[in-house]
């Protein structure tokens, strides 16, 4: 027998209850109820207020502890006094070295008539006293109360103090990293960090890894990969490739320098003409050097139609040119998010075109912060649909759950190399979980293994 924990959700506490004993009956005991918001993301029930924790009794194995033990925080004094130690040590040594010094020059000084004038006592007295200042007598209290005999003790006990302030740091550092974690079980702590090294948000990393708990206890054998992949479909949407809703069916794309939208174009035109579609490429991109010719050889080797529109009047006259067409992909220049006026003139293009879909193109190399600049930047031009690019070069996927999630903007695409004819896919939950569970699911499978082979010597040695 084993305590499983699980959470209900409900409006009101009777509700809750009422919920727990339909589920479970009576044979149940209430840990917590507390009151919540909206906050997470993965609740059944969006207009939930109240959250139900309650511990049942299983036979599903688990290694999860109800209650799992904190380390204790070290009391804040006891690194100010050690701190505090050191200082007056140093102060302590500092002083001791400055009036060697003094002593030293002072007997150079001392002639040899005086040395001459030596009694019973074995060592030459100072003349006069020191002239000790107030900051002197208070670093020579100091001495007297923290400076050790010698100085091979000093440096002993000063090295003693400095590995009391490491070891408490040592301590304080854990403590923090511990309390981003605070109620997560021991199974999920993993994939929480996990999640955070792609650089996903921390409130959807801990919300991600608190759902996913579930999988570890699953008595129908679905994997780590499964289940998140089934999360993934609650929170985040996808648009299934280009919708043909309309003929011809416009859809452009825009987005920074650099990002490939004309790579992109040709890899959407190969993929849609092998379906059958009659496709078409325009261009708008008469300011970078080469980016016609590009699209023009592009268009050759695929044996398709290409116009150049120059002005958004030309524009709208190219496109009812080709209204036999089933697809017509737009290609637009590139322009920085940071240069308003630039992204206006494309938008005027844009005006003229009434494309049916509008797909901003974002390299996944770009800082997370920067993605959301550049979709807030890039919105006004009507975008809805989000393609990410050079997948093959990122180490961090975590933004494409949040530029998805924060700007309610379905993903369409993803692009994953230069291979013209192949590195493009339409973006499912599936390929998602893939890129977050990176490395992670080969790491429990031998976690599991080792765990297989513990419990098979344990075994052999017992029969023995």
């Amino acid at each position: 027998m084993a305590t499983r924990i699980h959470k209900i959700y409900g409006r009101t506490p009777k509700e809750v209850r009422q919920k727990a004993r339909k589920e479970f009956g009576e044979d149940f005991s209430v840990v917590k109820m507390n009151r919540v918001s909206g906050r997470s993301l993965l609740k059944p029930d969006k207009n939930s207020n109240y959250e139900l924790i309650i511990a049942i009794e299983s036979e599903v194995e688990t290694t999860a502890p109800l209650v799992r033990t904190k380390q204790k925080s070290p009391d804040p004094t006891n690194l100010k006094d050690a701190i505090s130690r050191v200082n007056t040590l140093l102060s302590a040594n500092a002083y001791t070295q400055q009036m060697e010094a003094k002593q030293d020059l002072h007997s150079v000084e001392i002639s040899t008539k005086d040395v001459e004038m030596q009694g019973e006592s074995s060592h030459v007295p100072y003349a006069d006293p020191p002239d000790f200042t107030e900051e002197d007598n208070n670093h020579k209290q100091a001495e007297e109360i923290s400076r050790p005999n010698n100085s091979s003790d000093l440096y002993n006990y000063l090295g003693s103090e400095l590995t009391e302030i490491r070891d408490v740091l040592h301590i304080l550092l854990n403590n923090v990293k511990t309390s981003d974690i605070p109620d997560l079980p021991d199974e999920v702590t993993g994939l929480y960090q996990k999640f955070l090294k792609h650089d996903v948000d921390q409130t959807l990393a801990y919300d991600l890894a608190e759902a996913m708990e579930d999988c570890f206890h699953d008595e129908k054998g679905r994997s780590i990969h499964q289940h998140l992949t089934a999360l993934l479909r609650k929170i985040v949407k996808t648009s299934g490739g280009i919708q043909f809703k309309t003929s011809p069916t416009v859809v452009a794309l825009v987005g920074p320098t650099g990002v490939g939208k004309t790579t992109t174009i040709a890899k959407l035109a190969v993929q849609y003409k092998f379906k059958g579609k009659k496709v078409v490429l325009i261009t708008t991109d008469d300011f970078r050097i080469g980016a016609i010719e590009q699209l023009t050889t592009y268009a050759e080797i695929l044996s398709l139609p290409m116009e150049v529109a120059h002005e958004p009047e030309e524009l709208e006259d190219k496109i009812t040119q080709h209204n036999s067409a089933d697809l017509i992909l737009l290609d637009t220049p590139g322009r920085s998010q940071l240069d308003q006026p630039r992204i206006r003139s494309i938008e005027s293009f844009l005006n003229s075109a009434c494309p049916d879909e509008t797909h901003l193109l974002i390299n996944m190399t770009t800082r997370n912060q920067d993605i959301q600049s550049m979709i807030s930047r890039f919105g006004s031009l009507g975008v809805d649909r989000l393609v990410f690019t050079k997948l093959d070069e990122a180490n961090c996927l975590g933004p494409i759950l949040n530029s998805s999630l924060r700007f309610k903007k379905p993903i369409s695409f993803f692009t994953t190399g230069q291979d013209v004819a192949g590195d493009i896919e339409i973006a499912s939950h599936n390929r998602m979980a893939t890129f977050l569970l990176r490395g992670f699911q080969a790491r429990v499978k031998k976690a599991k293994k080792a765990k297989k082979a513990k419990k098979t010597v344990k075994k052999s040695k017992s029969k023995a």
